[in-house]
């Protein structure tokens, strides 16, 4: 029988094939899944360290911005690279860069500083600066780090790969803002010709072709598109200073002073984009007025020799002369839904919050009166008027003065309390019931004697309300008016405040009932009166005190009203700008200018357009008003589409915008395409930035700079035989734009 047992030995004498394959196999894998490994390893971290590179960049671009806006120079810009530094944690001192520049590059020649900076660690930084004139500052921050591979070099691949970043930051200095904008590119979309003259104080620059004459008096650059005749202006010299009064440099041996500049024509110029600015309280919950109570069409209110009025919308508004010709505006948004025309003599509209009998500024006596006076202009006859008188009171009740009588001297102010009540403010110091005080400077001295053994004390009596004024302060200084060589206004000390004539009310703000002063209305002590002295007496304002207690004055923050505070400070001299010196007799005097509101600062102007809220403390002498968010009493102009501007100069308006709406004192949105007529005198002004994108503008005036801020508008043209002004103020323009990344 066949035995079924297999043959084991001789199947193992037959070799294998497929012997030892796997080994291979998995070596093969193992190599390429090291290198899977080690691209994913070295990819990422090249990916961390792009994200780091690019995170530093961003800072640091931004941060150089921010210091350029604040320092306005390059050392400090620089500062940026160390924001660059501490992202990466490259410690140590930061080293010395290379240094290329200044350049001057492109068709337009703009200015380029290149800085290189090289670290240890492999990272190379190059910084470059460039001055883009009118669009500002450009920071680009380019970055390269070598970073060593950890796995990819063991496969034969570098041992580094070079890892970049890049980042763009812009800025905007308020000194490059310039003063007249014309966005449209058509042939004379700035246009000068004709015996018209124009001063410019800042920059002029369309993006069409300028057509200008020597007319042109040019404290600035001239900026315009390929065919542009810029160099025909007549330079002045200029620096940036607020309120500066431009000069020809033939009036000093042909050359500027130092420190100042003298412009020039830059032709061809870049494109300058509209900056787009928004009306702000008019676009939104202020819309039409809607968020200021009672407002309404024609919401006026007969003040007697003025009329006061709310914002909110207006049909055809026209302002003509006539009986109570003056408006005083309380703060706001006004819509003229069908136009503004001001052109007659006799009227006048201003939100403007002056004292009565306004002293003149060159009087060191302060007793004589300012010719005009602000709310006198354009043959108005509206302005404050008081005078003080010596009455018998009862026994106790008297003033002692030293020596058994004496003079006293008397000032007053105009004080109101304003609301702003837009919720997108915030901190809003004026949304409050009791909203924010004015208090116009003082007014001139008068002066009284008293004895007294005839128990007399002091009416001091309205004849006539200033415009806008609900109370009164009242300043007394026991040594009689100044005698214009040893004492002045630190003698004078606050009494207390009165309700004005035809209100009451105690606290702000007073409720108005009439009737209004004609004649003698005495502003009596008791519930009218308030933060002062004490007076018992029915009629006398001032009484019960005694020639010592009101020495010691001191001066306060502007915001605390009691005994002894020294008064706000004096207005200054009349604007002198296109002509000077101004005509006599003719402008009205300046506000005081800005200052911080807090000893040993005196507040500067606590009225009008150089007041700010909430005061900043500490703060910038030198920028009084940065961080502040209101101007109170502040206005803006919003003309909707189809709604058109006629200033005449037989009309008066003087009117400031604010913080609170970016100094766009008149707003138009680009669908707007009216040709508007600004045609001012010696009683108007626009404190301001007038931003009409789509609309056209005639220029004319004398006398005034009727424009105290900048013009953006499609074109201007400058026409006729009269003097006009473009006065650019940083103080009254659109904060420039913060630093912000463009790449």
């Amino acid at each position: 029988m066949r035995s079924t047992v297999l043959n084991t030995a001789a199947r193992s004498t037959r070799p294998n094939l497929q012997q030892g394959q796997a080994i291979v196999l998995i070596a093969l894998l193992i190599l390429v899944m090291f290198g899977m490994l080690g691209l994913a390893i070295d990819s990422g971290r090249a990916y961390v360290d792009r994200r780091d590179q690019q995170a530093a960049v961003d800072a640091a671009a931004l941060a150089s911005g921010d210091w350029f806006e604040n320092f306005n120079d390059l050392s400090h810009a620089l500062n940026g690279v160390q924001v660059y530094e501490n992202d990466l944690r490259l410690y140590g001192a930061t080293p010395a860069p290379a240094h290329q520049g200044p350049n001057f590059v492109g068709p337009y020649g703009v200015q380029q500083d290149i800085y290189t900076y090289t670290w240890p660690q492999g990272y190379t930084l190059t910084v470059t600066a460039t001055n883009t004139t009118v669009n500002g500052y450009e920071f680009e921050f380019d970055t390269a780090h070598q970073l060593p591979l950890a796995f990819m070099q063991i496969f034969g691949g570098a041992k580094a790969i070079p890892i970049t970043a890049s980042a763009t930051a812009i800025v905007n200095n308020q000194r490059q803002t310039p003063a007249l904008l014309t966005l449209s590119t058509a042939k004379c979309a700035t246009d000068l010709t004709g015996s018209a003259q124009l001063t410019v104080l800042g920059d002029v620059y369309t993006n069409g072709i300028a057509c200008l004459d020597s007319n042109l008096h040019e404290a600035g650059n001239c900026y315009g598109a390929a065919g542009s005749n810029c160099s025909i202006a007549q330079y002045y010299c200029y620096n940036g200073s607020a309120g500066f009064v431009p000069y020809d440099p033939a009036t000093t041996g042909g050359s500027c002073k130092q420190g100042d500049t003298l412009g020039s024509a830059i032709v061809p110029a870049p494109t300058l984009p509209d900056p787009g600015y928004l009306a702000g309280a008019a676009t939104t919950d202020c819309g039409g007025g809607s968020c200021y109570p009672n407002s309404q069409s024609y919401n006026q209110w007969n003040r007697g020799t003025w009329t006061e009025m709310l914002p909110g919308q207006y049909d055809t508004f026209h302002l003509s002369g006539g009986s109570a010709s003056c408006a005083f505006l309380d703060p706001g948004v006004y819509t003229w839904t069908n136009g503004y025309s001001s052109d007659a003599t006799g009227s006048m509209l201003s939100n403007e919050l002056r004292p009565p009998d306004e002293p003149l500024y060159s009087d060191k006596t302060n007793t004589a009166l300012a010719n005009p006076q602000f709310w006198n202009q354009n043959g108005t006859n509206c302005w404050g008027q008081f005078n003080i008188q010596p009455v018998t009171l009862t026994s106790g009740l008297g003033i002692k003065h030293q020596g058994g009588g004496g003079q006293w001297g008397v000032e007053l102010t105009s004080i109101r309390y304003d609301r702003f009540t837009d919720g997108a403010v915030s901190p809003n110091p004026c949304n409050s019931l009791a909203g924010c005080r004015r208090e116009s400077a003082p007014s001139a001295c008068q002066q009284v004697g008293t004895l007294d053994g005839n128990n007399q004390g002091i009416a001091v009596n309205i004849t006539q309300n200033a415009p806008g004024a609900q109370y009164y302060g009242v300043y007394i200084d026991p040594l009689g008016c100044p005698d214009g060589v040893t004492n002045f206004q630190t003698n004078f000390g606050f009494w207390g405040r009165f309700v004005a004539p035809g209100y009451v009310g105690l606290n702000p703000p007073a409720t108005a009932v009439g009737p209004w002063p004609s004649g003698s209305n005495n502003l009596l002590p008791g519930p009218n009166g308030q933060a002062g002295w004490t007076c018992t007496a029915p009629t006398a304002t001032v009484c019960q005190i005694s020639y010592t207690q009101l020495t010691g004055t001191y001066n306060c923050y502007s915001q605390t009203h009691a005994p002894l505070c020294t008064p706000p400070d004096l207005e200054l001299a009349p604007q002198c700008f296109s002509n000077c010196p101004p005509p006599a007799n003719l402008l009205s005097q300046e506000n005081a200018a800005m200052s911080l509101e807090y000893p040993p600062y005196t507040g500067g102007d606590l009225a009008n357009e150089n007041y700010c809220q909430p005061p900043p403390n500490p703060g910038d002498p030198n920028a009084p008003c940065q961080g502040s968010e209101v101007t109170p009493g502040g206005v803006q102009f919003y003309f909707p589409n189809g709604s058109c501007f006629s200033q005449n100069a037989q009309g008066a308006t003087y009117v400031y915008a604010g913080l609170q709406y970016n100094w766009i004192v008149i707003y138009a949105p680009a669908s707007n395409t009216c040709n508007e007529s600004l045609n001012g005198g010696a009683s108007t002004q626009y404190i301001g930035t007038i931003y009409t994108p789509g609309a056209n503008w005639t220029i004319n005036g004398s006398d005034r700079s009727p424009l105290a801020g900048q013009v953006i508008c499609y074109t201007a043209t400058v026409s006729g035989g009269g003097q006009a002004g473009i006065d650019f103020n940083p103080n009254y323009s659109p904060a420039p734009p913060a630093a912000r990344l463009i790449n």
